[in-house]
């Protein structure tokens, strides 16, 4: 295999990609799905488009096993978040390469992962492996909005095409800056759940000339203010632990840790060095609270009888929605607040910490990245690894690109965009995650 022709044309093809507007919403995912399959096509690699509504298609194309173990699912999504071109240095939806990037929505989440996917997918195809199990190259829709036109609708719907021992998606990148000189890549075995409130107060309205302290607002923003201000105690679960237990093994401060392996060390330690202060680890030790819609009033002089606020909160797998919903309710200290689950998102629970798969991906981390460090790792957001957890498969994310902690910011924000080494790398290390995990 000619690896840096098959890079190359990686980084022209996510640049083709990154072109496609498949903002959600509306996602128009189509256009993405079937410049995928001009690709597949190209390739004499058979697929099939599944459509949820129109202009809303994924893809799954396959690669035959033998049958001896269930497929290996390829993973990642068409749609990208919006972007507003004004804000960037170059257009979100140019797929430009510049300093050694490439540019555009979507380079990180996940059209950059989608597109290595792809070409390991294709690999495998023009070397003939010999596969113990199927490989499934999966391409769905909607996951920026929750996935349920896409993968959840799939597994609903064609339960069949989507049985598997393996998912492979997006999830963890790999830091530089956790452990100096070394990339920290970090496998994405477990998520928090999104569980999102509507708070809707009412109070007496009248002229704003004459303020009677009784209006919405006046009920709404002190009982805010008391929520915000508390804070969730926190709890370090076992995929934190491990997480941890990897990081001590080059952080000072963690060596207590690493040398007794007790929780209760851990938790001191994060307390004492203020660890919890970064908002990334923040995120994944306690459950999070975030104010993220106010909406009140129709006019400045006019004192609002009715306000509504929304939180997007994001609970560790082993918080119960019942138990968090009476904290919130508490911390309001408002008993006038009305208070709605807006959206209880899947809870699923964490994939194994160890076995053949994760020892797999370690494994291929270790031929293609030679310095690095990895740990298991739990997202503080969601992906739709969830709703294959949910049904017992095991997941893992990981997206081989070399990140600092700022470029995390890149994401979901202004100026995303990946390394064009990453992307040509990217590829190779897949194709070899395929090898471990599909060879007879």
């Amino acid at each position: 295999m000619d690896w840096d022709k098959l890079g190359y044309d990686a980084v022209e093809t996510l640049c083709e990609y990154l072109r496609i507007d498949t903002t959600n919403p509306p996602g128009n995912e189509a256009p993405g799905a079937e410049f995928l399959g001009d690709v597949l096509r190209g390739e004499g690699i058979e697929f099939r488009l599944y459509e949820s509504a129109l202009g809303r298609s994924s893809l799954l194309a396959r690669l035959r096993g033998s049958g001896e173990g269930r497929p290996l699912i390829l993973l990642n999504h068409i749609d990208v978040v919006p972007a507003n071109p004004e804000n960037w240095q170059i257009h979100p939806f140019s797929g430009e390469i510049a300093d050694g990037f490439i540019w555009g929505r979507g380079a990180l989440d996940m059209k950059g992962m989608g597109v290595m996917e792809l070409m390991a997918f294709i690999a495998a195809a023009r070397e003939g492996l010999e596969l113990g199990r199927d490989v499934v190259f999966l391409a769905v829709a909607d996951e920026e909005a929750g996935g349920y036109s896409g993968a959840r609708m799939l597994l609903e719907k064609h339960p069949e095409e989507l049985e598997a021992d393996l998912v492979i998606n997006e999830g963890g990148y790999a830091t530089m800056d956790l452990v100096p000189g070394k990339p920290f890549f970090m496998i994405a075995n477990a998520e928090k759940y999104g569980y999102w409130l509507r708070l809707r107060r009412r109070g007496i309205g009248g002229h704003g000339s004459m303020p009677t302290g009784q209006g919405a607002l006046d009920h709404m923003v002190p009982a805010l203010a008391r929520l915000l201000a508390s804070k969730r105690p926190m709890s370090i679960n076992p995929t934190m632990q491990a997480f941890f237990a990897r990081l001590a093994e080059h952080w000072e401060i963690l060596f207590p840790y690493r040398d007794d392996g007790s929780l209760e060390t851990l938790e001191r330690l994060v307390e004492e060095n203020n660890l919890a202060a970064l908002p990334a680890l923040s995120a994944v030790v306690r459950d999070t609270v975030s104010l993220n819609m106010l909406n009140a009033g129709v006019k400045i002089n006019v004192i609002p009888d009715e306000a509504e606020a929304f939180l997007d909160c994001r609970l560790l797998p082993e918080t119960e929605g019942d138990d968090f919903l009476a904290y919130i309710r508490e911390a309001l200290g408002d008993p006038d607040m009305e208070v709605d689950v807006f959206m209880d998102m899947e809870r699923a629970p964490a994939s194994p910490l160890e076995g053949l798969f994760i020892a797999a991906i370690e494994r291929a981390v270790r031929a293609n990245y030679p310095d690095a460090v990895s740990s298991p790792f739990m997202l503080s957001g969601l992906s739709d690894s969830r709703f294959f957890r949910a049904r017992g498969i095991p997941c893992y994310g990981i997206i081989p690109a070399r990140l600092g902690l700022a470029d995390l910011t890149r994401i979901h924000g202004v100026d995303e965009r990946i390394a064009v080494q990453d992307v040509k790398d990217g590829v190779k290390f897949l194709y070899d995650l395929i090898v471990e995990t599909c060879r007879p």
